[in-house]
């Protein structure tokens, strides 16, 4: 489980002193390569997704948020109420988990819990959130892939409409594609003329593509450039809020500038 956690500890250690982050992880692991998001998306034995338009992924992240965050909110609560200073409950070892922000994973629930960031305090006050921001890298980008699919099944057929999940899409102002790919032949980037007229329709969000040769430049998998430039193209032509910017234009496609990119797109 360690190992586990620590092949996710970067993208945690970007964002924690920026926002309120939550890191949602596969849900399978095929063959010890291939990441399977089946809680969002069905998968086959290599990860690659079949996208349906059920309205279960945005369901599922508009009521797993919110948990997340009562949940943290009632941790802090109760460690609040038990640990009187910061001084009486961390010794020095424990005061690095300010710094080690993965380290809130811990199974004891006081551990550095009175060294919470002011910043993510102060989210404790309210469980709602004004603005969401979703971001995928990698494989992950197949939940943002689903999740704008099931965006277009609400729009057009009513009964699909709720309360929840209704809120929820109007609080996502931003979406971050960050290099996608996977081991299918195809659907990498969504293509549909109909979906993304309707992800271009909601123009409260914006959305931002940002790859690198690895994916995009890969000639064992053309379509993924190919399937990328279409996604942007409907997009920017159907009037969506949209920026593209591949990075490490000049380089080689290379694993390096895949990881690279969680710290060069904020």
């Amino acid at each position: 489980m360690r190992q586990s956690m620590s092949s996710h500890q970067k993208p945690v250690q970007i964002f924690h002193s920026q926002s309120l982050f939550s890191l949602v992880v596969m849900y399978r692991m095929e063959r010890k390569t291939f990441s399977c998001y089946d809680n969002f998306v069905s998968s086959n034995s290599v990860g690659a997704p079949t996208h349906e338009p059920r309205v279960t992924a945005l369901s599922h992240l508009a009521t797993l948020i919110p948990e997340a965050l009562r949940k943290a909110q009632a941790l802090h609560t109760n460690t609040r109420e038990e640990i009187p200073t910061v001084h009486q409950s961390c010794d020095s070892s424990q005061s690095s988990c300010i710094n080690n922000p993965h380290e809130w994973g811990t199974s004891d629930p006081q551990y550095c819990a009175a060294n919470i960031p002011l910043w993510l305090k102060n989210y404790f006050e309210e469980t709602d959130l004004d603005e969401i921001i979703l971001i995928g890298f990698s494989k992950g980008c197949v939940v943002l892939n689903q999740i704008i699919t099931e965006l277009h099944a609400l729009m057009t057929v009513e009964s699909l409409q709720n309360k929840q999940t209704v809120n929820f899409i109007d609080k996502v102002h931003n979406m971050y594609w960050l290099d996608g790919g996977h081991a299918g032949g195809r659907n990498t980037w969504i293509t549909s003329p109909s979906i993304l007229k309707s992800l271009a329709a909601q123009q409260h969000i914006s959305i931002h593509i940002h790859v690198t040769p690895y994916q995009v430049h890969d000639e064992f998998r053309p379509w993924i450039g190919k399937e990328c430039k279409s996604f942007y193209d409907i997009l920017r032509r159907a009037g969506a809020k949209v920026d593209y910017l591949l990075h490490f234009e000049e380089e080689s496609p290379s694993l390096l500038w895949h990881f690279r990119i969680l710290n060069n797109f904020i």
